[in-house]
């Protein structure tokens, strides 16, 4: 199984698109993340924490998630920060845990705490026009935001469908939308 999806983030030049890609096979089990330079480890960890603290049952496979990344992406941690939800949710999706027929056409950014809260950019109808001018226009009309603005697919409605897994949306923050996952 691969898939992949289009992730973003914000600079003070407007948004940047990368994507995300993923694959699974009868290796030996494992994760390993790639192309976020010196948070791969870390990151790993990250979702392997929480993968394993709301006890999700993942297939014994190992799994490739890669970043397709810019040398702005490359050089600047604050940055890579972003593409914990993107992985997360390809993990989960490539280990059979979201209900989801695919990816690819989705466009997502986020991190997330090791407690299990979820921030998201809060994304302007103006904004969400920039990212989609970085796509391609035969892709546009089935592009799918997961976030946590209007018009978007909540990642809260998305990952409720995980067993044991609930959500509540906290405060907005400084423009960033935040969900706390809970067991």
């Amino acid at each position: 199984m691969e898939t992949q999806v289009k992730a973003f983030y914000q600079t003070n030049k407007g948004f940047e698109l990368f994507t995300i890609f993923g694959y699974v096979t009868k290796g030996v089990p494992s994760l390993e993340i790639n192309g976020a330079g010196k948070l791969s480890k870390n990151i790993k960890e990250k979702l392997i924490f929480l993968t394993r603290n709301r006890k999700l049952a993942i297939p014994h496979r190992r799994f490739v998630i890669c970043v397709d990344q810019n040398d702005q992406l490359q050089n600047d941690e604050q940055l890579l920060k972003w593409l914990e939800f993107p992985l997360l949710l390809t993990y989960w999706y490539l280990a059979g845990l979201i209900p989801i027929k695919k990816l690819e056409n989705c466009v997502t950014s986020g991190w997330i705490r090791a407690n299990g809260e979820i921030f998201h950019h809060s994304l302007s109808d103006y904004s969400r026009g920039q990212i989609l001018k970085r796509i391609p226009p035969l892709e546009r009309d089935q592009t799918l935001f997961i976030g946590g603005a209007e018009s978007c697919i909540h990642s809260s409605m998305l990952l409720e469908h995980i067993s044991g897994l609930s959500f509540k949306q906290s405060p907005q923050v400084e423009n960033k939308i935040i969900y706390s996952m809970t067991s």
